[in-house]
């Protein structure tokens, strides 16, 4: 089943008291391309979080989204060196009795030298990953619902358009096949016009109309271009990534209708092929947006 590039998926939960959220949302895009936006705090997490999506999603453009308010995770704790204030009130002491300086030593002093720190206690990252890979999964999951749903639609459209290709390509085979018999009258018209009463050499006549009729002959398009609309079809009810494989498969199909449009000396064919044209252009349209 072929899946569109567009969707969008979120979730949320907790994580030490605070909520928690993962938004993700995809376009078309020729590769994979993810841009992640996150709180500092999940940054070291970035690469795992896009390891995830490039397991779930082939190609497109994913933007990600996590959101969470991190400033009860970053609490400060007050740490305080006795030692090192102790040994520094006496040595300040000294120096204040030898520098003959008046003045005690006061708490002031000590807290401008450092003596009181603070620390951050942040979480640790695999509670952090336990708590953010299942969301990232989750939001991937309505993303992929999304996606193959409006692949579901895609995929409609196509066929019909398919259907249509098979039948304009089917009448071109009918006329194709009757191209030496309508070259051989056309010719016997044209010379008759020339020259009335003149004999002709049906033979050499009938020779020269199979020559013609070889140079236009546009069986073999016809016929690899019906094997390109089964291979089309094939491909869009499969369950692998379709997308880049129908992109090449409408170029070949494109080189096909081009080459019977140059040989084509029917003005039915002529027509059909314009047509045939027109609705290979859509499909490449439709085919931007397929995974």
């Amino acid at each position: 089943m072929i899946r569109s590039m567009t969707g969008f998926g979120s979730a949320s939960g907790v994580f030490a008291g605070r909520t928690l959220t993962v938004e993700i949302k995809s376009v078309n895009n020729r590769f994979r391309e993810v841009v992640t936006r996150m709180p500092k705090i999940c940054a070291p997490l970035e690469e795992s979080i896009k390891k995830q999506v490039a397991a779930r999603l082939e190609r497109g453009r994913v933007d990600l989204w996590v959101q969470l308010d991190d400033r009860e995770l970053k609490k400060k704790a007050l740490r305080i060196d006795f030692e090192f204030a102790a040994e520094l009130k006496k040595q300040l002491t000294e120096l204040k009795e030898r520098l003959e300086l008046s003045g005690p030593v006061t708490l002031d002093h000590l807290l401008n030298l450092g003596v009181v720190s603070q620390e951050e206690d942040s979480p640790a990252l695999e509670d952090l990953w336990a708590a953010l890979s299942p969301l990232v999964n989750q939001a991937l999951d309505g993303l992929v619902t999304m996606r193959e749903a409006e692949g579901r639609n895609l995929a409609e459209d196509l066929e019909k358009r398919l259907a249509h290709l098979s039948a304009c390509n089917r009448r071109v085979e009918e006329l194709a096949s009757s191209a030496p018999d309508v070259l051989l009258e056309k010719l016997q018209i044209r010379l008759s016009e020339l020259g009335a009463g003149v004999k002709v050499d049906q033979s050499r006549l009938a020779q020269e109309a199979a020559l013609l009729a070889d140079r236009v002959d546009i069986t073999e398009e016809v016929v690899r271009f019906a094997s390109h609309l089964a291979r089309f079809g094939d491909i869009i009810s499969g369950t692998e990534a379709a997308g880049r494989r129908l992109d090449f498969l409408l170029q070949e199909m494109g080189r096909e209708v081009n080459t019977m449009g140059s040989k084509a000396q029917d003005l039915e064919v002529t027509g059909l092929v314009l047509d045939i044209k027109a609705e290979l252009e859509k499909l490449r349209e439709q085919v931007q947006n397929i995974e």
